[in-house]
């Protein structure tokens, strides 16, 4: 909890900070935005249709004025939502899921990316996944996607998470640094950073995709049920979803567009590298916003949690958002 106080510390120093530099009215219209706060999480190819949407303004065409908050891991986003701290968070599924059964009343409401594009990498002495018994694997954080595609991968050779030593670095390019300066064995990191990897003479031990584990909730969104309830919130919800939709949409057929946003959010400037993440992840955007329940039934199975077994995927969602929001 500690930790969390002092990303929520951070995050309100910046955000009352950026909020004097917005315009009070919209460019051009009479009416004023709706500002709204949204923590996200990671800063990779995997949040593009986010990043797309704040580029080209799409949040201000349906109204909202809203204020990005990085936060380094999936946790610490669920756990300033149910502080109150920002109605939604781009977020991991199972995260939401794990929060739904310690009581929180987070449901996920769209999802941007429902595949595992978590890549395996260990050092070249390494051969195989058995080879890490005993061995440092960074994730971001524990309860994050990353965390989730290691279990994944562990579990494909039937080893247990005791069996390896879990570092939380606390994003993925610290994965990936950690990896490249020998401080822990094998690490889950996203592309670019595993190009990265490969091309400094790393391995690739895991691709999810290429497996049973692929279907995954890996980037959500997620927002409180109490707070949706509210009218003027749902409409704010829903106006939200159809700018990340355009945004979506982009991701999936515009590699200009694409490219444009990496290069501002990733920081990265090499061009093959920019063309290589929008082809790998091209596929993988789903053509809209609704969770499909067996990406999330999948979630489920790696939940450490009494109730799990029991629970019906069909209760951590709620497509109805989308479904308004594509009319």
């Amino acid at each position: 909890m500690a930790m969390v106080r002092y990303f929520l510390r951070r995050w309100r120093v910046f955000v009352a900070s950026w909020l004097l530099l917005l315009p009070v009215h919209a460019h051009g219209a009479q009416s004023e935005l709706t500002k709204l706060t949204v923590g996200y999480s990671p800063i990779s190819a995997a949040t593009l249709p986010f990043f797309i949407a704040i580029e080209e303004r799409f949040f201000q065409k349906h109204g909202l004025e809203v204020v990005p908050v990085f936060f380094g891991g999936s946790p610490l986003i669920n756990a300033a939502m149910m502080a109150g701290e920002f109605p939604i968070g781009l977020t991991g599924g199972a995260g939401i899921i794990s929060s739904q059964l310690a009581g929180s009343d987070l449901t996920v409401i769209g999802s941007y990316l429902q595949v595992l594009t978590i890549d395996g990498m260990a050092k070249p002495g390494i051969k195989s996944i058995d080879d890490l018994k005993g061995k440092k694997v960074a994730v971001s954080r524990i309860g994050a996607s990353t965390y989730f595609a290691g279990l994944s991968m562990l579990d494909s050779r039937g080893i247990k998470p005791t069996d390896v030593v879990v570092i939380q670095a606390g994003g993925v390019g610290e994965s990936f640094a950690a990896l490249a300066n020998g401080a822990v064995d094998a690490a889950m990191i996203g592309y670019p950073f595993s190009l990265k990897a490969k091309q400094a003479g790393f391995q690739i031990l895991f691709r999810p995709p290429d497996t049973e584990y692929g279907l995954y909730p890996n980037a959500t969104i997620a927002a409180r049920e109490s707070w949706l309830k509210e009218p003027r919130n749902r409409k704010i919800a829903v106006s939200f979803l159809r700018a990340m939709n355009e945004g979506l949409h982009l991701s999936k057929n515009d590699a200009t567009v694409s490219k444009k946003a990496l290069r501002r959010y990733t920081r990265v400037q090499d061009e093959a590298t920019l063309q290589g993440t929008f082809e790998f992840f091209q596929p993988y955007f789903p053509a809209s916003l609704r969770t499909i329940e067996k990406a999330m039934a999948n979630a489920i199975k790696f939940l450490d949690h009494p109730k799990a077994k029991q629970l019906d995927p069909k209760q951590t969602f709620n497509n109805s958002y989308v479904e308004e929001a594509l009319r």
